[in-house]
């Protein structure tokens, strides 16, 4: 993969996940943990998440064909869903497949929230594992994949780094700079799926292009 696949598969995925709006939901739910807890739980969420979706960047294409499901289906339902997450992000409403208030609050009463909602599905949702076998679904080697598993690390990486200055950013960003911040992550996001769809599409012969 050259520099500039790799940096546009950095981009995909860091626009999925969405670090940025996770900051408030972070700070909602651990707002009752000292510093020390909060980083623990950083630490234990990107770990999980990282290995959930290093799994299925390595294997999901395997598990796609041993189910009889072709690259095109995969690229056309998760453009869809990701066009779903995009138009909720978009409008500034919570994310179905992420968490919901009542699963926010639940999470402040738990001891420890990295696996749940935080891992999953918060980083590594149903939006990002079907954006990681998107990026490796085509991979016919090991070592194809690992430009992917690369940018999984980088984004998951940042992500952790975003997450340990959560009160300092949001006081820099403000509720209105976190709003904005996702609106656009949202509008990119649409557009990484609709061009999910059309590869699909072409994919299946059905549009020219």
């Amino acid at each position: 993969m050259d520099p500039a696949a790799f940096a546009n598969t950095v981009l995909s995925l860091f626009v999925i996940v969405d670090p940025v709006g996770c900051l408030p939901v972070f700070a909602a739910i651990t707002r009752r943990k000292t510093k020390g807890q909060r980083k623990a739980t950083i630490r234990r969420a990107v770990t999980i998440a990282l290995c959930v979706l290093v799994v299925f960047a390595l294997a999901g294409h395997w598990m796609l064909a041993y189910l009889g499901i072709g690259m095109p289906a995969v690229r056309i339902a998760g453009g869809i869903l990701l066009f779903l997450i995009g138009i909720e992000m978009l409008y500034g409403r919570v994310t179905q497949t992420t968490t919901s208030a009542g699963e926010e609050e639940e999470a402040v009463e738990k001891d420890d929230v990295s696996v749940t909602p935080l891992a999953i599905p918060l980083l590594a949702g149903p939006g990002s594992i079907a954006a990681v076998i998107l990026l490796s679904g085509d991979a016919g080697a090991v070592r194809e994949v690992v430009p992917v598993v690369a940018a999984i690390a980088v984004v998951l990486g940042a992500t952790w780094l975003l997450l340990s200055t959560t009160d300092a950013l949001l006081r820099v960003l403000g509720r209105i700079g976190v709003r904005v911040v996702g609106r656009v992550m949202g509008l990119l996001l649409l557009f990484l799926s609709v061009q999910q769809v059309i590869d699909g599409l072409r994919a299946l012969r059905i549009i020219e292009g």
